[in-house]
């Protein structure tokens, strides 16, 4: 018995601590910061929205110098792996939808949820992430150069984007809400499901943000119960699709919510 105690506190004494959000960030922001290529680094995500708790990732935008975010890619991933081994890694491939350099880790010795999430602008681009309104308040880590500025969002640009959204959906959320029912009908629930959720509840969620949310029309599903704290609720509930039988009803309740956001819109408009 002693001796399987012992084997057991061996064992115990050679296995690493599990990783944290903060022993993360003490390694790696000191290294960030001692390269003459990053000029900043802050925490973006639920650490700029408010939001962050024990179940969220890791953010880490980071400002460099010009011409240098590809250098940059080899250095993060190597100082990350310091850390703890990187278990998957995911390159969002080049050029990006949104422009700029981003990769993702999950790590050895950390939960799932700890996900490892960076992003690269060089200094003379434009930097979206930096509008409060869409994306929240950075939390700076470091800011060798004074490049964080707050910025905010072209109001009159992003209203724009939403009434062209707005008369989008008008014509096809009535041309095609029928076919999850059809699909149902037809004894096919995950094609039932698929259609609902493509052509019923994300356009109803999109036409609420665009007369309510402008300023976030395009996020969908996210940070709706913020966004949309009134509609919240009628939403949770044509989000639980529980029987193939339940379409009917959904559709018939979400094209209410539709139509007297509709109504709504126009009388604000007139």
């Amino acid at each position: 018995m002693r001796h399987e105690s012992v084997q057991r506190a061996m064992a115990e004494a050679n296995t690493p601590s599990p990783v944290t959000k903060q022993s993360l960030l003490d390694r790696v922001v000191p290294a960030l910061r001692a390269d003459d290529r990053v000029l900043a680094v802050w925490l973006g995500g639920s650490d700029a929205t408010g939001r962050a708790d024990e179940l969220s990732d890791v953010d880490l935008c980071i400002i460099s110098e010009d011409k240098a975010a590809a250098s940059l890619r080899p250095f993060i991933e190597a100082t990350v792996a310091s850390v703890a081994p990187i278990r998957v890694k995911f390159d969002l491939p080049e050029p990006t939808w949104h422009g700029f350099p981003q990769s993702f880790y999950q790590l050895e010795n950390a939960s799932e949820y700890l996900m490892v999430d960076w992003i690269i602008v060089e200094r003379s681009q434009h930097n979206p992430w930096m509008e409060v309104e869409r994306h929240g308040v950075p939390r700076v880590l470091f800011d060798k150069a004074g490049v964080i500025r707050e910025a905010h969002v072209d109001h009159a640009a992003l209203r724009t984007a939403a009434e062209k959204k707005i008369a989008e959906l008008r014509l096809k959320f009535p041309l095609f809400r029928h076919l999850p029912i059809k699909m149902a009908q037809r004894g096919l629930p995950v094609d039932a499901l698929h259609f609902y959720n493509a052509l019923v509840l994300r356009p109803l969620i999109d036409l609420l943000r665009a007369i309510h949310c402008p300023d976030r029309y395009d996020f969908g599903p996210r940070y709706l119960k913020s966004d949309l704290p009134r509609q919240y609720d009628d939403l949770c509930r044509l989000s639980l699709v529980r029987s193939i039988h339940d379409y009917e009803w959904m559709v018939e309740l979400a094209s209410r919510l539709f139509d007297a956001a509709l109504r709504e819109h126009d009388a604000r408009s007139k």
